[in-house]
């Protein structure tokens, strides 16, 4: 369900992912990064790769922003105020008073470290990642080599500790977000789980449950 929630409760992280799009007819997406927030006036933003803000914003431009917190998947839409290039090229977008969420994860557990590996539509061999943290609802991985995109459908092998038991889960998932780390050339990938069985779920619901105790 979305709702309508303030902009300042994404709690949003500086080098978080988010795409950005101008509303023209054609325009492609750009993506950037969360850089910073000036309290009631803008929030900053800076671009993925090689391409500068001012190849694809100008000022005046009115755009459509898209992004994953790790629990909710989040838009807004936001006028270009201004463009900036040093100490590096950034823009500044309007600052909105609310949001559209919507919640993709329920709750979160930090510091996930069981073996994990993915395996993509089609692919022969499965990608050992970094499990960061796990919920009910999805997972967030890290991995140099995994090239999985948004909107894919991954499988996903997962090796729980229940108790002094393993527990083998096999789930299926769709990637939701993908964001570079901050550091090096790993990146962040958004999973949300399609229809896990009753025993993955009851599971997941008790490593969850016993992390937040």
């Amino acid at each position: 369900m979305h709702i309508r929630a303030p902009f300042t409760s994404l709690d949003l992280k500086v080098g978080m992912g988010m795409q950005i799009q101008r509303l023209i007819e054609g325009a492609p997406k750009q993506d950037s990064q969360y850089f910073g927030l000036i309290e009631g006036q803008g929030v900053m933003v800076r671009p993925l790769g090689e391409t500068a803000p001012r190849s694809q914003l100008h000022p005046g431009d009115v755009c459509m922003v898209r992004g994953f917190t790790g629990r909710h998947e989040y838009s807004f839409l936001a006028e270009v105020l201004h463009i900036a290039h040093e100490p590096c090229d950034y823009a500044v977008l309007s600052h909105p008073l609310h949001v559209e969420t919507h919640l993709v994860r329920q709750s979160i557990l930090a510091k996930a470290s069981w073996p994990t590996r993915i395996t993509l539509a089609g692919a022969l061999k499965a990608v050992a990642v970094d499990m960061v943290d796990i919920g009910t609802g999805g997972a967030m991985v890290q991995s140099e080599s995994l090239g999985a995109q948004v909107g894919e459908r991954v499988d996903v092998a997962l090796d729980l500790m229940v108790g002094q038991q393993a527990l083998p889960l096999q789930l299926k998932a769709l990637v939701k977000h993908v964001s570079p780390a901050p550091q090096g050339k790993s990146r962040f990938f958004g999973l949300e789980f399609l229809t896990p069985s009753t025993q993955d779920f009851l599971a997941l619901y008790y490593i969850t449950q016993t992390a937040s105790e």
